[in-house]
């Protein structure tokens, strides 16, 4: 089976697309990348994006134009990965607002332009099914994180550091419905945001940590950050834009403005290290390794930071064959499969929903033939 996965972070970077060929193996996946990229969003789309998140007013008819734009962006990513060779498509989308706690959350990016566009079935909303079940419709990639990076022998935490930080617990054989996962807060988020705005849209994100390599972090500062409640909480949680991009920013930005551009970013980057390093070592003590994926696995002052923290081996999810930058497309290709086998991938004591739950809707296109296929490569658990 060829899919396509599609995800655009709460960083904004662009949207990853990625191709992959998949065969199931029992309960499991063997899976090959066969292509990825990051297409960057249009300058002009991006700001509305940006100026669209909450707490800004958007009209309805704005918000339908952004919705139907940012799906045509989706389906020229996915055509431009292969999507017209491929069995079918999952999209994950733009998450332009979430509430966990409340127990809703939306996605954008209309599935139905990049079905036009490929002719292909597309999988997408793949949050909603969780927060209408009274769970907080994040994080779904643990699902995956058990059947691509899970070991008999030893405890593991496969750690995404995007815009935001969350981490899979992994215990020896762990199988989907074990594992223990949340959002532990901020990663590359809180630095890139503040690194646009105090460069005037020149600098977007720190590369390779380096300018927080530069810095010393004002632990009074840190002190306050640190002290947020949401750190404290017991998962399930998760968060996002709301509490931990631009008003948070916009809230600390004179103190941020008084350090120096490396300080100011290093104290930023310290935030990122401490709450990760805490959560891990909480939840997860005896792990043997932490397996990083997403922007922030090229940060070295993050992963250093980490190294110095914590007792076990810290490496990026390349060792174990799976592209940190293409992790999470390659996880939503793999939660649509899940969605064509009509088998549960909602977690709910991760996600705190009331039963698990299939998770997506489906634009179909020939949906007959791609469920016949998809009975087909079925192999006995």
């Amino acid at each position: 089976m060829i899919a396509v996965g599609l995800i655009s972070g709460t960083s904004l970077d662009g949207i990853d697309a990625v191709r992959i060929a998949l065969q199931p193996r029992g309960s499991g996946y063997h899976v090959e990348t066969q292509a990825f990229l990051t297409l960057p969003f249009a300058p002009e789309l991006r700001a509305r994006v940006l100026a669209a998140y909450p707490p800004a007013p958007l009209d309805a008819v704005a918000f339908s134009a952004l919705h139907a734009d940012v799906g045509e962006a989706f389906a020229e990513a996915a055509s431009a990965v292969g999507a017209g060779g491929a069995d079918y498509i999952a999209s994950h989308g733009l998450t332009l607002a979430h509430d966990g706690d409340a127990h809703h959350t939306l996605q954008i990016g209309d599935a139905f332009r990049i079905r036009e566009a490929t002719g292909r079935t597309v999988i997408y909303d793949f949050r909603s099914a969780d927060t209408a079940a009274g769970g907080t419709g994040a994080p779904l990639v643990p699902y995956v994180d058990a059947l691509l990076l899970g070991d008999a022998g030893e405890t593991r935490v496969a750690l995404n550091l995007g815009g935001i930080a969350n981490l899979t617990v992994l215990a020896p054989g762990a199988a989907p419905h074990e594992v223990f996962a949340f959002d532990c807060g901020p990663a590359n988020l809180p630095i890139d945001t503040y690194l646009e705005v105090r460069s005037g849209g020149n600098v977007r994100f720190d590369r390779a940590g380096a300018f927080a390599h530069d810095g010393v972090a004002d632990e009074g500062l840190l002190a306050e950050w640190l002290a947020d409640p949401y750190f404290a909480r017991q998962p399930p949680k998760s968060t996002g834009r709301e509490r931990f991009g631009a008003p948070f920013v916009a809230r600390y930005r004179t103190a941020l403005d008084a350090l120096s551009l490396p300080d100011a970013v290093r104290t930023l980057t310290e935030l990122t290290i401490r709450t990760v390093a805490a959560a891990i070592r909480a939840h997860a003590p005896d792990a043997a390794r932490t397996i990083v994926s997403g922007g922030g696995a090229h940060n070295l002052t993050i992963l250093g930071g980490l190294r110095a923290l914590l007792p076990g081996t810290v490496e990026t999810s390349a060792a174990y064959g799976v592209d940190p930058d293409a992790k999470e497309a390659i996880a939503f290709a793999l939660l649509g499969y899940e969605t064509l086998r009509e088998r549960p991938a909602g977690l709910p004591h991760v996600t705190g929903a009331r039963a698990p739950r299939v998770l997506g809707a489906i634009a179909p296109a020939g949906l007959e033939a791609l469920f016949a296929r998809v009975r087909a490569e079925e192999t006995p658990g």
